[in-house]
């Protein structure tokens, strides 16, 4: 035995007889997405770890590589930046002996899930039902917009309405706002910028064979005054959300007869500061594919523009007629497309094949709403249900009613 090693023997020695268990934080061995973090905590041993190491021959750097085929972007690398403190979730459900349709906001903690507040929305009846409402948070946490639409005629109805979320989130007030959409326009989806001062709405009008205007609204929530981008081409966008607070993303779906590269359907983002009134002067981005059904996953990307967090489902066929589909929730690389990482994956088995089967879940598993740093995001799948991803780490969360208790399912408007 060495000097060397003798003195470490007797340090480590001394150090055990010293130390009471319950002041020992156990050590875990780091997944590859939570090393960075694991690292901060650990620092303060770090001369203990060392000895232990020369040792034991103990790794605490974690196994190399995890589920990342490539490496992440520094502005979304491990779990940086703290998640949001509030998510909210707006929903429907059936009130009264005559079954009327009520619209509920609630506030939750995004730690443990539970509901702080909630605030009863006016809701949008129009020929006999409603069309359900969606919601949209600013980067500050606190700021949130809900919309309705509904129809009557040939008439499209949009209602706006402002929320706004105390500092320990335990009131909330909310406010109409004075935003109009022509009652020609169909809107289809609407996203806050992280500012909180602007709305991007898509909207169209599509009669017979193709849309004769297709585009995106930017409209100021202070004044309602508003800029559009267009295009005479034959389709329409959907799935908007924003870049940082100059640049917004969409899914540009194009219609049946479109052949040039130019209008090919994929995600795009779009400098609302650069000249021009083109909708599809809007560069394109990686988007991903295509399920089974043709239906496109949502994709929402990250306020540095270099990450797309999205979905994808496979259907596996498999004995006795029966399918297995696999959903993952992953990044890609905005630029090149090249799979980054698979953040989590649900698997449903024993499926009937076919569109009323297996077809019906390729549109069940989606990200809802992204955090400000990019690396905590709200999904909604088969086989997980409604929950936060921190990272690869999943935590499934209330915020729906079902429909035992008066609920209406399928729901899923949250937001943070």
């Amino acid at each position: 035995m060495t000097d060397l090693e003798d003195r470490l023997r007797r340090d480590l020695k001394e150090l055990s007889e010293r130390a009471q268990p319950g002041s020992i934080r156990p050590l875990r061995v780091p997944s590859a997405r939570k090393a960075p973090r694991m690292r901060r905590w650990l620092a303060p041993v770090a001369a203990t770890v060392a000895v232990l190491g020369v040792i034991a021959g103990v790794s605490l750097a974690g196994p190399q590589g995890g589920q990342y085929a490539g490496d992440r972007p520094a502005a979304v690398a491990g779990l940086a930046g703290p998640r949001p403190p509030y998510y909210v979730t707006v929903f429907q459900r059936y009130a009264g002996a005559h079954g009327q349709i009520i619209t509920i906001a609630a506030v939750h903690d995004s730690a443990t899930g539970a509901a702080l507040t909630t605030v009863r929305i006016p809701t949008l009846m129009s020929q006999g039902g409603t069309q359900g409402p969606s919601i949209t948070a600013a980067g500050d946490d606190r700021t949130f917009v809900i919309t309705e639409l509904g129809q009557t005629g040939t008439r499209n109805l949009a209602r706006f309405f402002l929320l706004r979320v105390t500092e320990h989130g335990r009131a909330a007030s909310l406010t109409r706002l004075p935003i109009t959409v022509p009652g020609n326009l169909s809107v289809d989806d609407v996203a806050l910028s992280p500012d909180g001062s602007r709305l991007a709405i898509t909207v169209q009008s599509c009669r017979g064979a193709g849309c004769q205007h297709s585009g995106i609204r930017v409209v100021a929530l202070a004044s309602g005054a508003a800029t559009t981008w267009l295009t005479p081409a034959n389709g329409a966008p959907f799935n908007v959300s924003w870049v940082g607070d100059a640049k917004v993303a969409f899914l540009w779906q194009s219609g049946a007869r479109a052949s040039p590269p130019t209008q090919r359907t994929g995600y795009r983002v779009l400098n609302i500061d650069a000249p021009g009134r083109n909708l599809l002067a809007a560069r394109a981005i990686s988007s991903p594919r295509a399920e089974p059904s043709g239906y496109i996953p949502l994709a929402l990307v990250t306020l540095d523009g270099n990450v797309v967090i999205t979905s994808t489902v496979q259907n596996d066929h498999q004995w006795y007629g029966r399918d297995t589909v696999v959903a993952e929730f992953v990044e890609l690389s905005a630029r090149t497309g090249k799979l980054l990482g698979v953040l989590d994956t649900a698997t449903k088995k024993y499926v009937a094949p076919g569109d009323n089967g297996a077809g019906l879940l390729d549109q069940e598993c989606n990200v809802v709403s992204l955090g400000r740093t990019g690396v905590h995001v709200l999904v909604q799948c088969f086989g997980l249900g409604f929950g936060r991803l921190d990272g690869s780490r999943f935590t499934p969360l209330p915020g729906f009613p079902s429909p035992s208790s008066s609920g209406i399912n399928g729901q899923d408007a949250a937001a943070w």
